[in-house]
């Protein structure tokens, strides 16, 4: 047979039993294999925890003493970035303690844990009895706390005295005692601005305010400036440097004025003591700029002593960006503005009072429930009119009254760099619970809600002639030798310069007909005052009111505008803002005319009259 014949022969021969008999064999050895490897894998994951296991115990029971004490020589925690105001005032920092920590079990022998006891209670005070009690109850353990919050000074002696000693006596039980700076937060002006700064927690994480707003960026390993167009530290003002760059590097400068801000909180706590209101908010703002010069509430707290004092944490949010309210009058102001811009209205517009309107299903009465009349759109808000300013907003139109309500920044947060900010409530057509009634009544103020914050910033477009700036609170942020300032940023144009101009005589006559207690002699003041009702589930209630006024000086030239709010004063002395807020805003705005150094109207005319000199 050739040999071709048989090798085919051969390999057909073979096929079938190769098919037949060698499947189930491979199958087995693949099985095998499988549960071999699997095996193994567990063994080496035994092993690996053991090694692991061991190494930890090798840490803990015969690490070199010497290289622990080393490593608590550390900061506890890292250190945190300092806050201070626009003229370099510390409001936030850390002040640094230092605490007793001991290598336990390196002490072994009785007369050297009566040695350290004795040492300890002659150089920081600390009962040589308690002393030995710890070392003995952690005799096992490679850490033990003995004291904590020792004095800087003090605890630096200490630091000295166990380097000393070492020195001398190389196997002194004092060096297993290690002295090792914690950080604190601390607040040096007490509850002063205390809702604009918050708190730090035991955890170092900030809480509320720019302590929270700024968490990430005042931690020494945070994140740090990102912009590229940054300043050198010497653009600060010498005073602004006194305490900054701080350990961490990571630092805030504010637009708040510490003595602005002394002097709203000041008056602030007289009027809730004068009128026995239940809270109250003031704030005061640059309008050119959108800087917070001062943010003021009542109740407030003591971010020092907060854990000490049972106070209830809804305390410790800030009104001004987080409590929402019902403006009232003062929102007429926004009303006129629509007016005026779409040009519907001029401030001698003639009106007729009859004393009511129906808007929708509802009628509006005037607050007093009296008709005015003959009379103009001036005339209206000055004698804040509520059925002169609901005819306004008939004719401006539902659909474009609240694309200026939406201008002016109501129904959306600010943007400001503060935690916890809220947007406001406000109802549209198109909305399911909008009817036509809510366009009178939001006219003056009733049926929507906003924060203090919102309230203000608007006012601050009419003084910065039309312009909606974005407000703001950090002034500078700095990063070691950089410094990145904070820019006025325009949200958008609400309503012409012209409409501004018109806006603000009104509100001059408002304060000189209407609003006289608002007055301040020798200065133009532009302002509105606004009386408004608290909502309750069964409708509004009777005598409860929430008093504002709001304003800007010096009308032509403005430099600050403020709102005081106080939250039901007692109706017994007066449930209206005319006699609340608006002599509280009188008062404030003289001390702010002294600490600014605003001349009187007609020394800045006179200067301004007279021709540059080369």
């Amino acid at each position: 047979m050739p040999n071709s014949a048989l090798s085919r022969t051969t390999s057909t021969a073979h096929l079938p039993l190769s098919a037949a008999e060698t499947t189930p064999t491979t199958s087995a050895e693949a099985q095998a294999r499988r549960a071999w490897r699997m095996w193994l894998v567990a063994c080496l994951f035994t092993l690996l925890c053991f090694l692991i296991l061991a190494r930890l115990l090798v840490y803990q029971l015969f690490t070199d003493a010497d290289n622990l004490f080393n490593t608590r020589l550390q900061l506890t925690q890292p250190p945190r970035g300092t806050i201070v105001d626009r003229d370099g005032e510390i409001l936030a920092a850390d002040r640094f303690y230092y605490e007793v920590v001991v290598t336990a079990n390196a002490i072994k022998r009785s007369e050297d844990r009566q040695l350290v006891a004795n040492e300890l209670e002659t150089r920081i005070g600390i009962p040589a009895a308690k002393t030995w009690d710890i070392l003995v109850q952690n005799a096992d353990r490679p850490y033990a706390e003995l004291a904590k919050q020792i004095e800087f000074a003090t605890g630096q002696q200490l630091i000295d005295y166990i380097a000393a000693a070492t020195e001398e006596d190389a196997v002194t039980p004092l060096q297993y005692i290690a002295v090792r700076p914690v950080p604190e937060r601390f607040y040096p002006q007490d509850a002063l601005a205390s809702h604009v700064v918050g708190f730090v927690q035991a955890d170092h994480y900030g809480l509320y305010g720019l302590e929270e707003y700024y968490d990430t960026f005042l931690q020494d390993d945070g994140v740090g400036l990102l912009a590229q167009q940054v300043s050198n530290l010497g653009s600060l003002a010498p005073p602004v440097r006194r305490f900054l760059p701080s350990v961490a590097g990571k630092d805030l400068v504010l637009s708040l004025d510490r003595s602005i801000q002394y002097i709203i909180e000041e008056e602030l706590q007289e009027a809730i003591a004068k009128y026995r209101a239940q809270s109250g908010t003031i704030i005061v703002m640059e309008p050119h700029t959108g800087g917070i010069l001062g943010m003021a509430n009542w109740p407030t707290y003591n971010p020092n002593t907060r854990n000490s004092e049972n106070v209830d944490v809804a305390r410790f949010l800030n009104p001004a960006v987080s409590a929402l309210y019902e403006p009232g009058s003062i929102f007429k102001v926004i009303t006129m503005a629509a007016g005026l811009d779409t040009g519907v209205i001029t401030p001698t517009t003639p009106f007729t009072d009859t004393g009511y309107i129906v808007v929708g299903q509802r009628t509006i009465y005037n607050s007093n429930r009296t008709a005015a009349g003959a009379t103009n759109a001036t005339d209206a808000l000055a004698r804040s009119l509520n059925v002169v300013t609901a005819q306004v907003a008939e004719r401006v139109g539902a659909n474009n009254f609240y694309r200026y309500v939406r201008r002016f920044g109501f129904g959306e947060r600010t943007g400001v760099d503060l935690a916890d900010e809220v947007a406001g409530l406000l109802k549209e057509p198109g909305d399911e619970l909008w009817s036509q009634s809510d366009l009178g009544t939001n006219s003056f103020g009733q049926g929507l809600a906003v924060t203090p914050l919102q309230m203000i910033n608007s006012v601050c477009a009419i003084a910065n002639g039309g312009l909606l700036l974005r407000p703001y609170i950090v002034q500078a942020r700095v990063e070691d030798e950089k410094v990145l300032y904070t820019r006025p940023t325009v949200i958008q144009r609400v309503m012409s310069a012209q409409t501004a101009a018109e806006l603000t005589e009104m509100m001059i006559t408002t304060v000189e007909i209407g609003n006289k207690a608002a007055s301040v002699a020798g200065y133009e003041i532009a302002g509105k005052s606004g009386t408004a009702q608290i909502p309750s589930p069964e409708g509004y209630l009777e005598d409860q009111t929430i008093n504002s006024f709001i304003g800007f000086a010096p009308a032509h030239d403005p430099q600050f505008v403020l709102l005081v709010k106080l939250d039901r004063p007692d109706p017994a002395i007066s449930q209206w803002a005319s006699y609340t807020a608006a002599p509280v805003f009188a008062q404030i705005s003289r001390r702010l005319f002294e600490h600014l150094n605003i001349a009187p109207d007609e020394i800045r005319n006179q200067v301004a009259m007279q021709p540059a000199t080369n």
